[in-house]
Formats: structure tokens, sequence, C-alpha cells
């Protein structure tokens, strides 16, 4: 674990001059960057061993190890503790965030250039030594995964992308024109200046890399941003400076096709220092209790006014394809999720196990499991019919860590939703995701006869809401004695017209009609002159 002492923090905070200090303030009152002062990580041992042979990189840009052979180690083929440096949480604008566990995955757009193709990687990761000679070995200290996609979920501060957006031949590059960080259930905070987004980067202390960084406002019906909130953008002083650390590391980079990563560039020595740039809800225009889904970095090139154009990322003119930035651009470290300074000022889906709804016997069984009773001062099940305006249903005792229920006892006909209600001890009040049942929607059942009083033994029957089974129609007295029988083949509607018994006396009768199971589900009461 490493933590800062408080001769770096206040090194890095420091700035040149009362005037700076009073421009900074005026321009960034309402949207503000916040160095990474501090961070606390812990390491993991690595749980694999990978040992291979094989030559440099191909490709542009040409690696000038292609000519070469290496073996390559990884986990413990290297050593056996310490492989997996991960970050748990980090000081920004003097107020400490920590890590909050969130469903959420990284994607990786991609769009073909003349230099790159495919599913291009280029990793950096940490090694132990310096430059890799020729013939030599390359001693890479993590576990080999070379999935971008399950590395960035990670948090580890000793794996990353190199050049994550260039797209020139000038260096090391890629065909990545954005990289969305997606939280599907969607996820909201009650003060948006309590929780956000951190990006941290390799690069020189006090020179990293400039990038776009925007909200995401919707997503589509494949999950992928439909909208965003205004995009920000972020330049080399915003980060922290030296506040991680250096670390030796190389170049790795597996083309399209080929099963392994292959040495694409030395750092010959030369390491470079780990830093980190907070934004939060507010700093990215997203007002407190709006529910978004996470958040995409753009190149610095990228067209982001009107905020529309950040949607399709194969549009060339928004997403130049011929990116060149200076050094190669961002290469950031594998950190994404969501940081908050307490759980609280979250509404998160996973706070609870998401709420289940169930029919069972015309009722709705609801169930859910909470992760998290300590804070929970109540908790109340609402209900809707339309799904945006909610009423109260019931309120549950808490119980501990398990699965908690609650019936709705008379619930509507067609679409019924319900939502989970979490009132903290502090006074937050957080909502879970809403779960809905539909309970099918049956016609009232309508039976008329007339003329009643019924004259020369015959009457007319109208029957409205039946449905397509067999029924039966009973005439009995007063006594409950069947005098007719008759059966009835269930339609929508039905008019027919029934002979009553010549034998039949004067009298009051009951005309009665039974489903399948000899169930009654309609009588009425008919006078015979």
């Amino acid at each position: 674990m490493k933590t800062l002492s408080s001769s770096h923090l206040t090194a890095c905070c420091k700035m040149p001059g009362f005037i700076t200090v009073l421009l900074f303030i005026s321009s960034h009152e309402a949207r503000a960057q916040f160095p990474v002062t501090a961070v606390s990580t812990h390491t993991v041992n690595a749980t694999t061993s990978l040992t291979y042979s094989g030559t440099g990189a191909t490709g542009n840009a040409s690696s000038g190890f292609a000519g070469n052979s290496y073996t390559y180690k990884f986990g413990t083929a290297v050593q056996t503790t310490n492989n997996n440096v991960i970050i748990d949480s980090f000081t920004a604008n003097s107020l400490v965030y920590h890590y909050e566990p969130a469903s959420s995955y990284v994607k990786f757009r991609r769009v073909n250039n003349a230099t790159a193709t495919g599913n291009r990687k280029s990793f950096r990761i940490e090694q132990t030594g310096g430059a890799v000679n020729a013939g030599g070995t390359a001693s890479l200290l993590p576990d080999y995964d070379d999935s971008l996609e399950r590395v960035y979920t990670q948090r580890l501060i000793n794996v990353g992308i190199d050049n994550l957006f260039q797209n020139d031949v000038a260096t090391n590059n890629n065909n990545i024109e954005r990289m969305d960080v997606i939280f599907p259930n969607g996820i909201k905070a009650t003060d948006n200046t309590k929780a956000g987004f951190g990006v941290f980067e390799w690069g020189t202390a006090g020179g990293h890399d400039p990038f776009v960084i925007a909200a995401i406002k919707t997503l589509d019906a494949s999950q992928n941003p439909s909208s965003y909130y205004t995009a920000d953008s972020v330049g080399p002083s915003y980060y922290g400076s030296g506040i991680i650390g250096n670390a030796n590391y190389l170049i790795m980079r597996q083309n399209d096709g080929e099963t392994r990563m292959l040495l694409e560039g030395n750092n010959t020595g030369a390491a470079q220092n780990r830093d980190g740039v907070f934004l939060r809800f507010s700093d990215l225009s997203v007002p407190s209790n709006t529910m978004i889904y996470g958040y995409s970095i753009f190149a610095p090139d990228t067209k982001r006014t009107p905020v529309t154009n950040l949607v399709d990322y194969t549009n060339g003119t928004n997403f130049p394809t011929t990116t060149n930035l200076s050094g190669g651009g961002l290469d950031p470290l594998a950190v994404t999720g969501l940081w908050v300074i307490n759980s609280s000022f979250v509404v998160l889906a996973e706070l609870i196990d998401g709420v289940q709804s169930t029919v069972v016997n015309d009722q709705v069984k609801l169930s859910w499991t909470l992760q998290n009773t300590s804070d929970l001062a109540e908790q109340v099940v609402e209900k809707s019919t339309d799904g945006i305006n909610y009423t109260f249903m019931q309120q549950v005792a808490i119980q501990a860590t398990a699965q908690q229920t609650a019936i709705d006892t008379r619930p509507a006909n067609g679409k019924n939703y319900y939502r989970l209600k979490l009132v903290l001890k502090n006074g937050p009040v957080l909502y879970s995701s809403i779960s809905w049942a539909t309970m099918k929607t049956t016609p009232e059942l309508v039976m008329d006869v007339y003329p009643n009083p019924v004259k020369n033994k015959l009457v007319n029957l109208d029957l409205g809401g039946l449905t397509n089974s067999n029924y039966t129609l009973l005439l009995l007295d007063m006594m409950g004695h069947p005098l007719l029988r008759q059966s009835i083949t269930g339609q929508q509607t039905l008019h027919t017209s029934v002979s009553l018994p010549g034998y039949l006396r004067s009298g009051t009768y009951l005309l009665q009609l039974t489903n399948q199971l000899g169930d009654k589900v309609a009588e009425r009461q008919l006078i015979v002159q």
C-alpha cells in the first residue's frame, strides 16, 4: 500500500501566484477538474505463470524488434508476490474518494485507419529490470491478460494502453476512436459534488497528455451511448505531478489475429510517472439526482460541439482517423469505475440484488437481497401503474443482509411497476431499479337476460367477456334444483335465445352460468309469468 505524505500534497498543490489563483477560481467555478494529490493502493499476487518465445512486434509503426527473438515471462514466472497493483482510494480537492463497486464494462470503439486495423492492442506493462536486448527476456510483473476490456475493469496502475488515440505512423498507433465506460443499470448521485470519475495516466510528471471526457446521458437498445452531457477538455495542468511514482515498463503489441503480445518498445530505463485527474458529476454538467450511464473518453481533436457529434464514432469528420498527437498522446492506466466520498451519495442498483417480481395466484410477490443494512433506516415498496407516478404500497421491516419479501395483494390489470425506496439513517433517500409484473387483463363477464319477466317461455341471453372455453347454463328453482342444463361454447360476445321447459310454472327462478370447473361465473334472477 502506498499513501503520499503531507509534503507531497503541499508540493503538488502550490500555485505560482495570487493572480493565477483568482483566475483559476473564476474560470472554473462551475466546472472544475481536480488533480489527484494522494493515492492508496494494495498489491495482489499473480495467480498464473506464462512463458513463451516470439519475435518482436510487427506492423506500422515498425517496432524495430521484429527481426529478433525474445523470451516473454508473465506473472509468477517473474516473481510470486506483489505482481498486480490496484488503486483503492485517492485524494482530490482535499477530499478522499473511494472506489464504489457498481456493474460496469469497458468498450473500445474502433475505426480502421491507414496504419492500424482490426483488434490491435498496445499495452504498457510494468517490468523488472531495464531495456530488453536482442535475444533477451521480457519479464512482465502482472498476470498475462490480452483482453483490454477485462483489464480495464481491474483498477490496475501497473498496466495501461500506449498511445490510446494515436493514428499516425510517426509512433506506436491504434485504431481506437472512443473509450466507453458503461454502467448498464445506471448510477445517480444525490449530491453531484460527492461522486465522479478518475482518469490516470502514465507519462512525464507535469506533462501528461490531454483528452476530452463526457458523461453518458442515455443508452440505446443495444446499450451503446445515444446522448451525452456537455464534454469537458482536460489539459496537462489538471493532473497531479509525480504522485503515484514512476515505474519501468515495456510496450507490448498484439495485432489482429495474433495469439500473443510481442515487444513493441523499450522504455530504456526512462521510467515514467503515473498521475491522475478527477472530475465530479457536477464538473461534467450532470445535475444531482439524475441517472447517467457512465462516461466516454475522446481524443483532443474530436469535434465535441455540438454534443451530438460524440455519438457516432465512425463519422470521420468528427472523429479524424489521422490523429497525430505529441509524443503519441494519452497513455491511460487500467483504472475505471465510480469514485465517491460515501456510498450514501449514490444510487446503485447494486445496493440491492435487484427487485424480482413474480405473479403467484393473482398476486405479485416481490423479493430482493440487501447488500448492506448498517446505514439503512427504513425500506418502503412503492407502486405505479404508469411507471412514472409512484405511491406507497408497503413498509417492510429491515432484516439482516438476506432476502426480503413483500406481497402486492391487489395488483391492477395490465402492467404493475415496483421500486424500493431506501431511507438512510443520515437522511438521504435512495431508490432501486424498477421491476414490473403484468397481470393478464380479464374482461368483466356480463350476462343480460330479457325480457324479464319472461312471457311465452322464451328468454334472450346476451353474454360478454367470455373466454374461448366451454360453459354450462343452468336454470334452477329457488331450492337450487336444476330444471334445465345447456352447454355454451365461449366467445368474446354471444347472443342467443333459450327455450324454457313448457311445464315451467309461473314464479321466480335463477339463471346461472358456470365454467369448466363448475364454478359460478354469473347469475341472474328470472321471473316467469
